[in-house]
């Protein structure tokens, strides 16, 4: 074998499952790296994904008795109709007949890579096939234990390295006090709470107040708004950002202290990323502002408005503090999610701001002209979430029904651009809407330009059904884009939005106590999914990521922190050893009081029975 050329040696193994690959990474060190070849993981995920399993179905259908091809057709509706390991085998044996030129062309029109992409194929097989585990942090269900209590997390954000990859994950509490979680670990410290602040912090209610009203006062501050973006971290700095009602605490992440408090002048909804020295975007009910923490708060002589969807007044005496020489007024409530785009990207005739809510358009600024509206993209939908990927969109006709890539394919992807993400709901089903921002004007939106959305060659998807309920978060991952819906599930597509490539539900899998989930029908959410590989365009990027690290943390509804991990065993949360020998402990001294109780009541039968015989001799009997 040593002899073979490293091409034989390829050849042969792909004639391996992916089982047996995985096997013969023990045998050699020189078979662990052709067990691992990019190119050859890269067909696996091809023959095996969701959309050449339909293809394959769609030429065996074409070559069948139409009354055949009708059942096929009504088939492809329901799940797992077509065992997965027999339809690979079978597209496997007819990929090999096919000509090489038509399994390149196939394989390239299926790629969701771009030109400027580096994927490691073997990590992203495990993310669309491997088991996926569910583990969770500490305290995310039991509380920190002080007098029985349980503390549910309000929101969550993540503190990445410098190569962006998740170090710690902060989150506040509902008791107002803020939570520190070490989220990049040793199996056995992963998971584990590492500081914690007082108390009553985020909610400024202090040792004054005996614990008891802190607590409860507290309490009613921090679950009062429910906002879902209500926590930025800025990783450059080691700062937070928290939104409590309409006051945007700043905390220095090292200390846990609170560096400044800025009133709004109403309850705020959604923030956007902090990425130092860029402003925050700050969005409440009616106004969306800039804070920039480089200047101290101070009340402007004048404000500066702008009425989007209204009629402007001359009145702006409901404006209190925090206004930092201009906001904009919403006409409509409210702002529930900002996305920033970075100012350094190739112009595409878009502001740096989106913003997207219970509105049914997306707001488009430029910080250098804020808070003048750029303009405005209609959607239809009322959105939850918005994300990028730095990467423009890639519609589905430059893709499908062509017998060889085309050069308007190749063309796109090697374009500068970005696509915008944005989950919501529609008529009361789950959307999901992706919109190409690129520096080809001809395939890009343009809020100024209020036909964009009617350009034969623009490339979006708007207002796609995605689920039966609506759509509560997106995150890119991989290659691929997961969301979450209302119902616990969450689910990955491939880049265009609605190829499928898998699906979980929280509630199916089981309770970190062991035991199983409530019934159908009722259960917890996933209200935000946060990648453990920065996301964000503007945030810096994991260059190489390490295998089995590339996972999704989870906050749920009922204010669980979660990790949905894949291929790798579940870490366990911290303190169960310690609340399962306790239970234990607790079920023996309760058998030994039943045995003692048994053993009383036996003596005091025995003690009634030695009675009645004493009694009857006396009678000689």
């Amino acid at each position: 074998m040593k002899t073979l050329p490293d091409e034989i040696l390829l050849h042969i193994i792909s004639y391996l499952s992916p089982p047996e690959l995985v096997g013969l990474q023990y045998v050699s060190r020189q078979l662990w790296s052709l067990a691992r070849d990019n190119n050859t993981w890269k067909r696996l995920c091809f023959e095996r994904s969701e959309g050449e399993k339909r293809r394959r179905r769609q030429e065996l259908a074409a070559d069948l008795d139409p009354r055949l091809a009708e059942l096929l057709r009504a088939a492809e509706s329901l799940p797992g109709a077509f065992p997965t390991d027999r339809h690979v085998s079978i597209a496997g044996e007819e990929l090999q007949r096919d000509g090489v030129r038509r399994k390149k062309t196939l394989l390239a029109n299926w790629d969701p890579t771009y030109s400027s992409e580096k994927v490691n194929w073997y990590q992203d097989y495990i993310h669309r096939h491997a088991p996926h585990s569910m583990s969770w942090f500490q305290s995310a269900r039991h509380g920190h234990q002080d007098d029985n209590l349980h503390h549910e997390a309000t929101g969550a954000g993540i503190l990445f390295d410098g190569d962006g990859m998740a170090d710690k994950l902060v989150a506040p509490l509902e008791d107002g006090s803020i939570s520190i979680w070490d989220a990049s670990g040793s199996q056995e410290r992963r998971g584990r709470i590492i500081a914690r602040s007082p108390v009553g912090l985020l909610a400024n209610r202090g040792s004054d107040l005996d614990y008891e009203t802190r607590l409860k006062q507290s309490q009613a501050i921090m679950t009062e708004t429910g906002a879902v973006e209500c926590v930025s971290i800025d990783s450059r700095q080691k700062k937070a950002f928290f939104a409590v009602q309409n006051i945007l605490n700043e905390v220095d992440l090292d200390t846990l202290r609170v560096i400044s408090r800025t009133p709004y002048p109403f309850p705020i909804t959604a923030l956007s990323e902090a990425h130092h020295p860029t402003p925050l975007t700050v969005g409440t009910n009616w106004t969306i502002h800039l804070h920039d923490t480089r200047k101290p708060p101070s009340l402007p002589p004048e404000t500066r408005t702008e009425l989007i969807g209204g009629t402007p007044g001359t009145s702006y005496s409901r404006l209190e503090t925090g206004d930092f020489g201009g906001h904009v007024s919403l006409s409509q409530p409210g702002a529930l999610s900002i996305l920033h785009l970075p100012t350094t990207r190739d112009w595409d005739g878009n502001g740096d701001i989106w913003v997207g809510g219970r509105f049914t358009s997306f707001l488009n600024f430029d910080r250098r002209y804020f808070p003048r509206l750029r303009g405005t993209v209609h959607s239809g939908a009322r959105l939850s979430c918005l994300t990028a990927i730095p990467y423009p969109f890639i519609p589905n006709d430059l893709r499908l029904n062509s017998p060889y890539p085309s050069s308007a394919l190749l063309r796109a992807k090697s374009t500068p651009g970005y696509t915008l993400i944005a989950a919501g709901e529609y008529k009361g089903k789950g959307s999901l809407e992706l919109y190409s921002l690129s520096s080809d004007p001809s395939r890009s939106i343009n809020p100024s330009d209020t036909r964009t959305t009617k350009k034969s060659h623009t490339c979006y998807q708007n207002r796609q059904t995605a689920s039966s309920s609506k759509l509560l978060s997106v995150a890119p991952h991989g290659t691929r884009l997961v969301f979450a819906d209302g119902e616990g599930n969450m689910k990955w597509v491939e880049r265009d939005g609605s190829t499928f490539v898998r699906k979980l539900n929280i509630n199916d899998t089981a309770t970190p106590n062991g035991a199983m989930a409530p019934e159908e029908g009722w259960g917890e959410i996933v209200q935000k999914i946060l990648p453990t590989v920065s996301p964000s365009p503007s945030s810096p990027r994991a260059t190489t990521v390490p295998l089995g690290e590339d996972n999704l943390i989870i906050w749920t509804g009922d204010g669980r922190l979660g990790l949905v991990g894949f291929g790798g065993e579940a870490f366990r949360e911290a303190g169960q050893d310690e609340l399962e020998e306790a239970a234990m402990e607790h079920d023996a001294r309760e058998t030994r009081a039943r045995e003692r109780e048994y053993g009383t009541e036996m003596r005091r039968a025995l003690e009634h029975q030695a009675r009645e015989l004493r009694w009857l001799r006396g009678y000689g009997l």
